[in-house]
């Protein structure tokens, strides 16, 4: 893993628009040709010479929630002893919990498990199970409507009349 990058307000705002641009959701991003055209517009932009795990990580931390929702990834065929398997090997790899993509930790992880499953997944095949191995994602609990604070108060300057 590299150093961190720290983007100045401008930076951030190119980064923010190139992913919006992409349309395509953060999960599903690592490995694809929109990814590579996202770190290449990156780099035309803001004239920093970064790898691809820094433009990865800058996306986490530095860009908003944008209408780019997930279309859902093609599944990889996995039988349920080797998604057993891999769900051991991701805690092991992982650093704070979590396993990003174009790291070393990654690529260990994808070493490991193809010697240890005798398959041999591609980069992204591997990130698209890992993805899939976290399970389905869980919807927020929906908020019932509440009424403002200031109609109820007019209400009551009404009612003392």
């Amino acid at each position: 893993m590299r150093i961190a990058l720290k983007l100045s307000a401008i930076d951030q705002e190119h980064l923010q628009e190139l992913y919006n641009a992409s349309g395509v959701a953060r999960d599903e991003l690592p490995y694809t040709e929109a990814f590579e055209t996202l770190c290449q517009g990156f780099q035309d932009r803001t004239f920093k010479n970064a790898s691809r795990d820094q433009v990865f990580a800058a996306l986490l931390k530095y860009t908003r929630s944008s209408t780019n929702s997930a279309v859902g990834i093609e599944a990889v065929n996995l039988t349920d002893d080797q998604r057993k398997q891999l769900k051991a090997f991701l805690p092991r790899h992982s650093v704070g919990g979590k396993i990003l993509p174009y790291s070393d930790e990654f690529d260990a992880a994808l070493k490991e498990f193809n010697a240890h499953a005798g398959l041999s997944l591609t980069e992204k095949e591997f990130w698209r199970s890992v993805i899939g191995a976290q399970g389905i994602k869980r919807r927020p609990p929906s908020r019932k409507a509440i009424k403002p604070a200031v109609e109820v108060e007019e209400e009551e300057a009404e009612s003392a009349e």
